[in-house]
């Protein structure tokens, strides 16, 4: 018990430092509206929960053995964040908003926003290195795939929990503003903050 306490007071600290996760919820809030932003949310869980599984299989653990695949892993997630960012620096914010707010979100703008979470979490290596590294420090000698499970799956509702709030969060604060002029700011700096993370992820070499 005092492992799981202790695990889920470091997972809370991991996942509350803003990071392209929560840029990501800011987009889609700002953006879209409050749903797609909890969607967004959603493919972040989704692709923790991948991970969680995966690394039961022992995928992750040979990934990270892997410096190619680790890399190529990286790059792609830094691809992903850079192409999202200079997407968001040019695209003209009349055209993801509205004097009223947010417009509503269709269909496919609900999964793209589910997608967008869901690709850059499963490209984003310092997640990986949470369930390669992180969690079995938290774990006893001879624990079964179950506890390394529950950990996992600790870490991925944490994380949900909190960008679910960012995203009520942004969504009610971008209602309030309800002025292009200041959501053509908040995009812009989004965006200039996702390629500082992809350009970021790109030349950092994570600690394995």
């Amino acid at each position: 018990m005092s492992s799981i306490l202790a695990f889920s007071a470091l997972s809370a600290v991991l996942v509350i430092i803003p990071g392209p996760a929560v840029m990501l919820v800011l987009k889609s809030a700002v953006a879209r509206g409050r749903h797609p932003a909890l969607l967004t949310a959603l493919g972040v869980l989704t692709a923790d929960l991948v991970w969680a599984g995966a690394s039961i299989a022992g995928l992750t653990a040979l990934l990270v053995s892997s410096q190619l695949a680790f890399d190529v892993v990286r790059y792609l997630g830094a691809a992903y964040l850079i192409y999202l960012g200079v997407k968001l620096l040019v695209t003209r914010a009349t055209a993801t908003a509205s004097d009223h707010g947010a417009v509503p979100s269709s269909i496919g703008s609900r999964r793209r926003a589910f997608r967008e979470g869901l690709i850059s979490d499963l490209s984003n290596p310092k997640t990986v290195i949470v369930y390669t590294s992180v969690i079995p420090q938290f774990l006893d000698h001879g624990a079964r795939p179950a506890d390394t499970l529950i950990l996992g799956t600790l870490f991925a509702v944490i994380g949900f929990l909190s960008l679910a709030s960012y995203a009520l969060v942004f969504s009610t604060a971008s209602k309030m503003l309800r002025n292009v002029r200041v959501t053509r700011v908040i995009l812009r700096a989004g965006g200039a903050i996702l390629t500082a993370f992809g350009v970021g992820l790109a030349v950092e070499r994570p600690a394995m």
